[in-house]
């Protein structure tokens, strides 16, 4: 079961973001179960099998196959031999075994991204939404957009203390996140970024973190009951260090003049994932300065009543966005 879209908010504040879509009608959310159709794969037709699943997935279950399993094209002389491998390997049918625990059927997951896609239609109208398929990527990949599809990897969402995550060695600040209640935050995140490819007209640090903050203002807007921890993948201690030290951490990219520079390995310093920013201290979340930018956004919004999300997405100077939010955190 996925996380209940009534639950509590954790730091959004936004009054603008509280619209009504009872009134919205999108198509019906349909969950094609990938993993179910590949794991239950007549493998005395491969062939014949495998042109249903074009047929039902499109061009999705060829870049699974190629891309996701990294297991060759459905063309090669080998695919056959490969995709009997993969169904018949004991860890992977026991990984099959379990998102078939886990994950029985998809109700609350229709339920929850159904909800998400309404606010995306109100606020996008002319946009197309995508489709959802779930699969087994082979611990690889927990969510991907292709060819207009939400691929959700449920291998990745089986609980924080799955076997497989120990045998694995995945670290502790990834697998505290691969939970059921990680999926719609993560899928949303996910779409948003192909959704809205970076354009800012600047490659430096302010212009990183204020795309990422555009798209993490439209996962507030998507998903508008849903804890920031859970869009951010912070715990609620990482989540308090950033509300108790927003203006030390800002200063500090003013005092050492990071807000503009275009060194890479700089701004990877602030927007790297891991389980900490080494450039303050352990207890640090790591992504702070993606933190920041969201920050930044969410004030500009505040401040500029009139602008619209889409204005938000087309907008490219983060210097603009800066000075129209007003932004001085305060001590």
């Amino acid at each position: 079961m996925c996380i209940p879209l009534t639950f509590f908010i954790d730091g959004c504040g936004n009054d603008r973001l509280d619209v009504d879509v009872s009134t919205i009608s999108i198509p019906e959310v349909n969950i094609l179960r990938l993993e179910q159709d590949v794991f239950k794969l007549d493998t005395n037709d491969i062939k014949g099998s495998t042109i249903k699943l074009e047929k039902i997935y499109g061009h999705f279950y060829s870049g699974y196959f190629s891309v996701l399993l990294n297991n060759g094209g459905i063309k090669d002389s080998s695919y056959s031999y490969r995709i009997k491998q993969f169904i018949s390997d004991r860890d992977m049918k026991g990984t099959f075994n379990d998102c078939e625990k886990e994950f029985p059927a998809t109700d609350e997951l229709k339920k929850d991204l159904t909800q998400s896609f309404k606010y995306f239609n109100y606020y996008f109208p002319n946009k197309p939404l995508p489709k959802v398929v779930t699969m087994i990527t082979g611990f690889n990949y927990p969510v991907v957009t292709i060819d207009s599809t939400i691929g959700i990897g449920l291998d990745m969402y089986l609980g924080s203390n799955n076997k497989y995550y120990k045998w694995l060695t995945f670290p502790r600040y990834k697998t505290m996140f691969m939970n059921k209640e990680n999926i719609v935050p993560d899928a949303i995140h996910s779409w948003m970024l192909s959704e809205f490819p970076y354009t800012m007209n600047k490659s430096d640090f302010l212009s990183d973190i204020t795309y990422m903050g555009k798209i993490l203002y439209l996962t507030d807007a998507l998903l508008p009951s849903i804890p920031d921890t859970l869009k951010i993948h912070y715990s609620k201690t990482q989540m308090e260090y950033c509300h108790q030290n927003e203006f030390n951490v800002w200063s500090y990219f003013a005092a050492q003049k990071l807000i503009y520079t275009t060194n890479q390995s700089e701004i990877m310093k602030f927007t790297s994932d891991g389980p900490f920013t080494s450039a303050f201290s352990k207890d640090a979340p790591p992504l702070i300065g993606y933190w920041i930018g969201w920050q930044i956004v969410r004030q500009y919004m505040k401040n500029n009543p009139n602008i619209t999300l889409e204005d938000l997405m087309n907008e490219t100077d983060a210097q603009k966005i800066l000075t129209k939010a007003k932004y001085k955190p305060t001590k």
